[in-house]
């Protein structure tokens, strides 16, 4: 369908110097390919963007390239990088490309040509989730049809984990911002203080332009209470809006259901809701009842979606959590536990993708998490700390998210090199979760895991008491289930055998006086 027969012209002569220089290349090109899982270490989204196009080039030995993303309409180009390309040839392109991607959709072709770029669709499960365009030069490998769908796939691949781990830390992000603001409702009974706070949560966490709320009586036509909030916080409704109160909004309050609606224009509610933010035209909108235990408060409101984007089911999921917690303030009940398990859940949805990514050690942070607060209480730790172990044990491992899955399940043993990638995971852990100002207090268990009471551990070499203490119970605990579970290069050890190697390293690899009272706590439970 897409013509690319101009790639594979070559010269039926072939000498043997072209076939060794051939063979050469071929060598080199396996080698970035098999390198490529490296942009897992890559957290943050762009960064993996980078990589990946540095590798297109590297391998095509390109003129000039470009990234793009797919956001609400996939036939739309949304360039995240170019390299060399001036931007009428990027509009001609983009063009091209929108006429061309209908006739992608039926045949899902590895390659499309279009003027002088091969444009390699990113897919997974039958989506799009970028485009790689590069323009090839008389260097570019004779093989490079076979290439690059190997690489588009690659790629492919490591896109749609960035992306879900985006959107998965963000929401924690955001949850953690809810669950502390929890905290302060049972101090702060001001209700414009905290709708401002609660609007702000509802924007950020849905990538919103404009969030609002309007909060009624049973028997009043008209709110009592409305407030709308955009980026620079400074809003008002239009004159003729009714203060925002339309026809939208009085059909949530009268089915007492949600409405989502992905495009406003040429929708029912499109004359009166389109313009009722001065200065703004919305575009898309989610509106939500509050109604906690079938008494009808109000409703909340976001609207514009910011970027290429369009509003997902977790963005009503946030806005069920957020109007939970605004009946809280007006009704003054109790959502901490209701919170704090969503909260949880979010940790736990991150450690299961590193279940995902490691089928040996499946199980293995709820495993610790269970048996480090059984050590923690016989050590004597205080309460503030067990609820500490309860999320380091979650989450000590978290940072193997961002190592590569050949190196998690490799069968043998890990040379150099790979160890020194697996030594890096406590530091990536801090990266990841320090940046969650509610586990400020976790941080140190997950970077200090695997330091030792000998001073010989990492990643900093603390020595003794110098580690933290919760880190300590840790990391006898992680090493029992590591030494306890199945791995790809070992079967595992009996509990006993488990308790003497531990007792062999008290002192050196262990805090004595902890790993004793492990001990001590097996075998008491063994025989019990």
């Amino acid at each position: 369908m897409f013509d690319i027969s101009w790639l594979n012209q070559s010269s039926s002569n072939v000498s043997k110097e072209a076939l060794i220089r051939e063979n050469e290349v071929l060598k080199q090109q396996i080698k970035e390919l098999l390198t490529l899982d490296e942009t897992g270490f890559f957290i943050e989204l762009d960064s993996l963007l980078k990589a990946i196009l540095k590798k297109a080039l590297v391998l095509c030995k390109a003129e000039s390239s470009f990234f793009s993303l797919s956001g609400k309409d996939p036939s739309e180009l949304d360039v995240r990088i170019s390299n060399l390309i001036l931007e009428e040839k990027m509009e001609k392109i983009r063009v091209q490309f929108k006429k061309e991607y209908v006739r992608w959709q039926e045949s899902e072709n590895p390659l499309i040509s279009i003027e002088d770029f091969i444009l390699l669709p990113l897919v997974r499960r039958h989506r799009m989730l970028g485009v790689i365009g590069i323009k090839l030069t008389a260097d570019a490998p004779e093989n490079i049809c076979e290439i690059l769908p190997i690489l588009a796939s690659q790629a492919a691949a490591s896109l749609e984990s960035a992306i879900l781990y985006e959107r998965m830390f963000k929401r924690l992000l955001v949850l953690s911002n809810v669950f502390i603001l929890g905290k302060e409702i049972v101090t702060n009974i001001d209700l414009q203080t905290l709708v401002d706070k609660f609007l702000s949560i509802a924007r950020d966490g849905t990538d919103s332009e404009v969030a609002c709320i309007f909060l009624v009586r049973e028997n009043d036509e008209n709110p009592y209470f409305t407030q709308v909030q955009v980026g620079d916080g400074v809003a008002s409704f239009a004159p003729d809006s009714n203060n925002g109160f339309t026809d939208l909004i009085k059909t949530i309050r009268k089915e007492e259901k949600h409405q989502l609606i992905a495009d406003l224009a040429g929708n029912e509610f499109e004359n009166s809701e389109s313009n009722k933010v001065s200065g703004l035209k919305l575009r898309d909108t989610i509106g939500l009842p509050l109604k906690p235990r079938d008494k009808f408060l109000g409703v909340i409101q976001v609207a514009n979606k910011k970027g290429n984007a369009s509003y997902r089911p977790e963005d009503l999921d946030l806005l069920k959590i957020l109007g939970s917690q605004i009946a809280f303030v007006i009704q003054n009940a109790d959502l901490f536990h209701n919170l704090q398990r969503a909260y949880i859940d979010t940790l736990s949805a991150l450690t299961s993708a590193i279940d995902a990514k490691d089928s040996y050690t499946r199980g293995h942070s709820e495993r610790v998490t269970d048996l480090s607060i059984k050590l923690a209480k016989e050590v004597g730790v205080d309460r503030a700390d067990i609820e500490k172990i309860k999320l380091g044990g979650l989450l000590h491992d978290i940072g193997k998210i961002g190592i590569p899955e050949g190196i998690l399940n490799k069968p043998g043993r890990l040379n150099d090199e790979e160890f020194k990638v697996i030594k890096s995971h406590p530091e990536l852990g801090v990266r990841i979760m320090g940046k969650v100002e509610f586990l400020a207090g976790v941080v140190p268990i997950i970077k200090h895991h695997h330091e030792r009471y000998d001073g010989k551990g990492y990643p900093d070499g603390l020595e003794g008491e110098k580690i933290p203490l919760l880190a300590r119970v840790i990391a006898v605990v992680d090493t029992f289930d590591a030494m306890t579970t199945d791995r790809p290069y070992r079967k595992a050890l009996s509990t006993e055998e488990a308790l003497k190697e531990i007792h062999h390293c008290s002192g050196t690899q262990f805090d004595p006086g902890i790993a004793a009272i492990f001990i001590r706590m097996i075998r008491r439970e063994k025989d019990q």
